[in-house]
């Protein structure tokens, strides 16, 4: 594979050449601790937070500037619309079918399955592209963590789009 550069040094050269030229990767030096379920899966509240760029109809788009955009929204767990603005994806795809990006209707099919417990009563969607990602480790991703603990969730899918 003469030449062959990854994707992950691909994404970070389109990213510092065409929209953020300080990006740098933020590593971390030891993985995140794993942290066993408190009850089985047939049980658990599951859920959904994604990079999709999703949002319902009458809340604001996310910022598709050069800045990225680090906020996030709350998507109701029964929202039955989901418009999406997103510009590392075809956001047309997202709109033929959300659950490639935005699972929602997934996880409740899971839940009246039986598969999970219940589905948490609200989701959240971040975009994706986040150059800068100091506000979002500092404010709106730890703000997110405490709506998933009052939630009550026991587990988190993380769809990255």
């Amino acid at each position: 594979m003469d030449g062959y550069r990854g994707f992950a040094q691909t994404e970070y050269e389109h990213v510092r050449d065409n929209f953020y030229p300080a990006f740098r990767w933020h590593a971390s030096p030891t993985p995140s601790p794993r942290n066993a379920p408190g009850r089985s899966l047939d049980e658990a509240r599951v859920a959904l937070v994604a990079s999709a760029g999703a949002y319902v109809p009458g809340q604001e788009r996310f910022d598709l500037g050069s800045d990225g955009d680090p906020s996030f929204r709350e998507i109701p767990a029964d929202a039955s619309r989901l418009r999406f603005s997103h510009g590392g994806y075809n956001t047309g795809f997202a709109y033929k079918d959300p659950d490639v990006v935005f699972p929602l209707r997934t996880l409740h099919e899971l839940a009246a399955a039986g598969t999970i417990g219940s589905v948490a009563p609200r989701a959240f969607s971040f975009m994706g592209y986040i150059p800068d990602t100091g506000p979002l480790l500092t404010g709106s991703g730890p703000e997110v963590a405490r709506a998933l603990l009052a939630d009550a969730v026991d587990l988190v899918l993380l769809v990255p789009s």
